[in-house]
């Protein structure tokens, strides 16, 4: 059967992968941080099929708990572990990332506590191999998971997939399900560890979606654990959900993170962009020497940006009270 054409940026359906999986140099990445609950079960389930001539670097992010001795207890050669001051999840995997072996096939990222479903690293690669020598991004849906991890529901289902100009204003890349290839590594070391960048998975999505591909798999490859100590999590139920967006909005100043990314990618990659991109972020976005901050045009624009239409309409109404100085920006 021949395989379907591949554009630009693709939703690609559960079906059976069109390339024989060979072994690729994998390189799988993982921040952690207090995890000593879950990393066990974490690491086993990556371990279980990882390829011959894979590897697993862990950076442990400044933890106090028995974090390190249990990932030293596996003693597996395959596993390296690199400890770290107190970074954040974001600023600790772009470190990772930064230091990852250029001649690798593939880089893969990890949470801690979750589990890896059988086949996830074969169906990413099988996938990205696909694509060519453009630089490229696999994502995929999750099955979450209660702390136990008893199937709760699959994840949602990006309904305009995904784009350069959904990944200006959301991210639905979610970072443990992430894989990019060797192009997409070298395009995304040349901006190396941008300060104020909170969210990884976000941040590869903007670049690789501008410069490249992104393909997003609706198949769950994860047990995705939900519990209590989730810095960033899909929490189930409408008061849990509320709590959520109310801590990375307000408290974690989501829009200073939007303004501080969007200003560290024009800085890093602006030159690289297609002349139509260009025009598009100078006409919803006024960059300066120390910033970048929205256009009134963004506000009033008819482009849709989010995924979600009630989305849409609380990014709207974030960036006029941001306009009329309600809300804080960049801090």
């Amino acid at each position: 059967m021949k395989p379907l054409p591949i554009p630009q940026v693709s939703l690609l359906p559960d079906v059976s992968p069109v390339v024989a999986f060979t072994s690729p140099r994998v390189a799988v990445l993982m921040s952690t941080y207090q995890g000593a609950r879950y990393i066990t079960e974490q690491l086993q389930s990556v371990l279980a099929q990882l390829p011959a001539q894979g590897t697993v670097i862990v950076r442990d992010d400044g933890s106090s708990d028995e974090t390190v001795a249990k990932i030293a207890a596996l003693a597996d050669l395959r596993v390296n572990v690199v400890q770290g001051p107190n970074l954040g999840f974001g600023q600790s995997f772009l470190t990772l990332l930064a230091r990852a072996p250029v001649d690798v096939d593939m880089v893969m990222f990890a949470d801690q506590d979750d589990v890896w479903l059988p086949g996830k690293i074969e169906r990413a690669w099988q996938q990205l191999s696909a694509l060519g020598d453009v630089p490229a991004l696999y994502g995929s849906a999750q099955m979450l998971a209660d702390q136990d991890l008893r199937p709760l529901k699959t994840s949602w289902r990006p309904p305009r997939g995904p784009s350069f100009t959904n990944a200006l204003t959301e991210n639905i890349i979610v970072g443990c399900t992430t894989a990019i290839n060797r192009p997409a590594v070298k395009i995304l070391q040349r901006a190396g560890i941008p300060p104020g960048l909170r969210f990884h998975d976000w941040w590869i999505y903007l670049v690789v979606s501008a410069l490249g591909v992104v393909t997003y798999d609706e198949e769950a490859t994860l047990l995705y654990r939900q519990h209590d100590a989730n810095v960033i999590g899909r929490h189930p139920g409408r008061v849990a959900g509320f709590r959520r967006a109310w801590k990375v909005i307000i408290r974690n100043d989501w829009l200073g993170s939007l303004f501080r990314q969007i200003h560290a990618f024009l800085g890093n990659y602006g030159d690289l962009l297609s002349p139509e991109d260009k025009m598009r972020v100078a006409r919803y976005f006024y960059k300066q020497q120390k910033q970048t901050t929205p256009r009134w045009s963004l506000i009033f624009s008819l482009v849709r940006w989010r995924q979600l239409l009630k989305d849409e309409l609380i990014l709207r109404c974030m960036l006029a009270l941001y306009k009329l100085g309600l809300l804080r920006g960049p801090g």
